[in-house]
């Protein structure tokens, strides 16, 4: 919609069909289910929710926009009913689309009455007479489903068009087929508001409380206790036997715990999650042995299909916060393994309040300084150990805030849970690249694996290495351990990428983590840089000194340069020295400084 949109490009790393629906994108799709409901239990005007369905769509396909668009009874063509992130021009664009074979994803799938994937507008026949469309406003593919009536009849569509050439996995298939069947429901708001209120407050598949009726109901200034169950390996179920049988299991699951186990309230809170509320301090260990011994001798028969199930166990007991203290101790109990019990302890689980306030604080200051272009690089030199020189330099993020140097030690966790680590990536190859066209050294930049996950490197790199005259010989791109080690598909090709363009990669804080040397050689890496821990403790811990002599001859062998990070003193580097690492960084012989002499 805007000249500055991103370009069209194919996604093709994997076949989309074949991608699982996860739990997590289950419960996304649940939660957009509920969000609408609750909208129209509220009396929201209807343009208002199909507006906010649209872009609640969007937020789960990212680099796209949603539109619904419905049939006018008296011409029998379409026009767009919603489309919050469209321009009026696109509205336009759009208005009295006859449907038919010509007539894009939305015009065939009305016409045929069935959902339309199309990958690509500029190519495909379906979209002959909205080519000049899908060009002028860089929609490059487009899936549409069907908007049906009590008849079964096509009268509209919902659809999500994207800048990217793309296929729908079965995750954006049911996305579809549930906004669709929201937008039946709005449009049948006044004839049907009083089973809307009854579905507001109701799990559809279990007909038990849902979510949005457990908060109202905890909201009672009362002590109580709430127990959470989520059902273990439900995500293998779904997998090996299907949906359609996860949902029989949940079905059944529901009726034993609020027949069976005689609860005062019971709820299905998300998809595998069901949570129990005791108007009174219970014994809470006692409820929940019941739980488990029921279960131990109770199978579920399902389609000829026999199962044991298991639970992990979440409680809390008080007046306030109820449900978000017991998912936080839901949480610690399945890191304790299946079918433990954790109980909330205030102490033990709860997140200091000064330490919330820090990451709100945090979070705040790096979206404005992202904004204001205060997210820059600080240069440390790196020396070479035969000549005796600075070589080249890493190029470290900081932020400036009212004459103040923040360092990524306490900004780079609040970066990490805000999602911004791609931005500040962004921001720290543009701004290096800028300062570095001035010489001709080389220089390191930290990649995180965020940045891969995003799938935007390769083509940014390439971009601004061109637009700053930047050979990427002259880059090392500085990825961690993890990374290299669980050596995910997407990532390892991103990298192999970046290598045949010239830029370099560094395994950073090696040693710490998996130590796959395996993956290491088949990267082909160009520096290891030994993790810091054992190096700033070299001199005096006999571990830290065996590590480092053992990655330093693994490294040799394989014909790998090393840097020994955090080198501090003259006795470390002395000891750096005689092991014969290549590379010394660290503040005895340069602090990150903000320029890089010419």
């Amino acid at each position: 919609m805007q000249e500055d949109q991103i370009s069209c490009k194919t996604l093709t790393e994997e076949t989309v069909n074949q991608v699982l629906i996860t739990p997590a994108e289950y419960n996304d799709i649940l939660n957009i289910q509920q969000k609408i409901l609750s909208m129209l239990a509220t009396r929201k005007p209807s343009q208002t929710i199909l507006e906010e369905l649209c872009s609640l769509a969007e937020r789960l396909l990212p680099n796209s926009v949603a539109s619904i668009m419905m049939i006018n009874s008296d011409t029998n063509l379409m026009s767009v009913l919603a489309a919050p992130s469209i321009p009026e021009v696109g509205h336009q664009a759009l208005k009295d689309l006859a449907p038919g074979p010509g007539g894009g994803s939305c015009g065939n799938a009305v016409f045929r009455n069935e959902p339309q994937y199309v990958q690509n507008t500029f190519e495909d026949a379906r979209w002959e007479d909205l080519r000049t469309t899908a060009i002028d406003f860089n929609l490059c593919s487009c899936w549409s489903m069907p908007v049906r009536d009590e008849h079964n009849n096509a009268i509209g569509t919902f659809a999500l068009s994207s800048f990217e050439h793309r296929s729908p996995a079965p995750f954006h298939k049911k996305l579809l087929e549930t906004a669709a069947y929201m937008v039946n429901i709005v449009l049948s708001n006044q004839e049907m508001q009083t089973e809307l209120d009854d579905m507001a407050y109701k799990d559809s598949l279990t007909n038990l409380a849902n979510k949005t009726q457990l908060e109202i109901y905890l909201k009672e200034n009362i002590e109580q206790t709430l127990i959470l169950l989520n059902v273990n390996n439900f995500s293998y179920i779904n997998t090996a036997y299907g949906f359609d049988f996860g949902d029989k299991i949940l079905i059944e699951l529901a009726k034993i715990i609020d027949q069976d186990l005689c609860n005062e309230y019971t709820c299905r809170i998300n998809s595998d999650e069901f949570a129990l509320v005791f108007n009174s301090k219970i014994d809470i260990n006692e409820v929940v042995n019941r739980i488990k011994n029921h279960f131990y001798e109770k199978e579920i028969s399902i389609d000829n299909v026999t199962l044991n199930l298991s639970f992990s166990y979440g409680a809390a007991f008080g007046k306030h916060n109820l449900l978000r203290n017991a998912a936080l101790a839901l949480k610690q109990a399945k890191e304790n393994g299946k079918n433990t019990l954790h109980i909330f302890n205030q102490d033990a689980d709860s997140i200091d309040h000064s330490q919330r306030e820090e990451f709100i604080k945090l979070n705040n200051l790096l979206h404005s300084a992202l904004l204001d272009g205060r997210v820059v690089p600080f240069f440390q030199g790196i020396r070479d150990n035969v000549t005796g020189e600075i070589i080249k330099f890493e190029s470290l993020a900081r932020i400036k805030h009212n004459g103040e140097i923040i360092s990524p030690y306490k900004f780079i966790e609040p970066a990490r849970l805000a999602g911004v680590l791609p931005e500040i990536t962004k921001a720290m190859i543009d701004k290096s690249f800028s300062a570095m066209q001035k010489n001709d050294y080389s220089f390191s930049l930290n990649i995180t694996e965020e940045d891969l996950s995003r799938s935007y490197l390769v083509e940014y790199l390439d971009e601004k290495s061109k637009f700053y005259k930047i050979d990427p010989q002259r880059v090392i791109l500085e990825i961690l351990e993890g990374v290299s080690a669980t050596g995910k598909k997407n990532h390892i090709k991103q990298l192999n990428a970046l290598k045949s363009m010239g830029f370099k990669i560094a395994i950073d804080d090696f040693g710490s983590e998996y130590s796959n040397f395996e993956r290491v050689l088949d990267l082909e890496i160009d520096y290891l840089k030994i993790d810091a821990r054992y190096i700033k403790n070299i001199d005096t811990d006999k571990k830290s000194y065996e590590i480092t002599r053992a990655i330093v001859f693994f490294a040799k062998n394989a014909g790998i340069p090393c840097i020994a990070e955090f080198v501090h003193n003259e006795t470390i580097q002395n000891i750096i020295i005689k092991l014969e690492i290549e590379y010394s960084q660290g503040f005895y012989f340069s602090e990150p400084t903000s320029s890089v002499a010419s």
